[in-house]
């Protein structure tokens, strides 16, 4: 499991594969492999912890 943030400057995100609603600015955990899709999205998602690094492109970091 890998926890990831919503970053994204549209506010809170809607995520239908997962039926979920993740507010501006919230962390959720999902699964590594939700993980490496949604933080693809550079724009709208961003690695919280080790794990989500793990799964994360190069260009990603915690904290961003």
């Amino acid at each position: 499991m890998a926890k990831i943030k919503n970053v994204s400057p549209l506010g809170d995100l809607i995520i239908p594969s997962l039926d979920i609603e993740v507010k501006a600015g919230a962390i959720i955990e999902v699964s590594d492999e939700a993980a490496a899709s949604l933080l693809a999205q550079t724009d709208n998602w961003a690695a919280a912890d080790k794990a989500a690094v793990s799964v994360t492109p190069a260009t990603t970091e915690i904290g961003e």
